[in-house]
């Protein structure tokens, strides 16, 4: 038997659409103000070594021509070392905000990650409609005999008037069967009837875990100085994928 460590199951998560959109906007929100700092950070040591280097030429330029090997020598590395200073004091100054707001981007990652944990398909989804609900109990003792026309004619009942109670009764009678007892795939059936509402929730909740990524990407490249490409080229390709599956959803 799997091991499952339930300690790291989140509490207290509601776990519908609503809460899913929730936690986008509040990722868009905070990535795009994450964003916008480290953006104007960057600026301003962009800024500065622009300045330290025009000033560092001016020194050479002035120099005499015997001494101006020494006098380059000398000036580029003291425009590196005055820019590499301000780019120190600005980490070092932004980095209770930068922690702040990482930490806030990572706990609707982390809930967003939990909801996906649940609804890893339509069907898992469609399993927990109306969980609870004397009418969906009523439904599955109604279908619990049914034969392979009757379950049919109540699944194409559950999709043309949209009954997603019935859906889920039908989904956990079936589900409940010997394979070779079942009438038609509940993975089928839950695409049908919850496909695209899936789709776009795992969409939200994907882009909230990617802008988490996307912002400790920006984070270590401000830190560090430069760039990780191959971190940049995966998020880039996460990206394409939520958006061509939102395309998708709402097309």
């Amino acid at each position: 038997m799997a091991t499952i460590d339930f300690s790291t199951v989140p509490s207290g998560v509601t776990l519908n659409e609503e809460r899913a959109q929730y936690l986008s906007d509040r990722a868009a929100e905070t990535a795009t103000a994450f964003s916008r700092k480290v953006e104007k950070l960057q600026n301003t040591v962009t800024e500065a070594r622009d300045n330290y280097a025009r000033e560092a030429d001016e020194l050479i330029a002035s120099a005499s021509p015997e001494d101006r090997a020494t006098a380059r020598a000398f000036a580029k590395k003291n425009a590196a070392n005055k820019a590499a200073n301000i780019h120190r004091q600005l980490i070092a100054s932004s980095e209770a905000d930068r922690a702040a707001m990482l930490k806030g981007l990572q706990t609707l990652a982390a809930e967003a990650a939990a909801i996906q944990a649940v609804y890893t398909s339509p069907a898992t989804m469609l399993g927990r409609v109306a969980l609870g609900d004397p009418k969906r109990t009523q439904y599955q003792l109604q279908l619990e005999g049914a034969g392979p026309v009757e379950m049919e004619t109540a699944a194409r009942t559950a999709i043309m008037t949209g009954d997603m109670v019935l859906g889920a009764a039908i989904a956990t009678v079936i589900d409940r069967r010997p394979k070779d007892r079942r009438p038609f795939a509940v993975q089928a059936f839950a695409e049908r009837l919850l496909g695209e509402v899936w789709k776009r929730m795992t969409a939200k909740l994907e882009g909230v875990q990617l802008a988490y990524k996307t912002a400790v990407a920006a984070d270590r490249e401000f830190v560090r100085g430069k760039a990780d490409g191959i971190t940049n080229l995966s998020l880039a390709l996460s990206r394409q994928a939520i958006a061509e599956a939102e395309d998708e959803s709402e097309a």
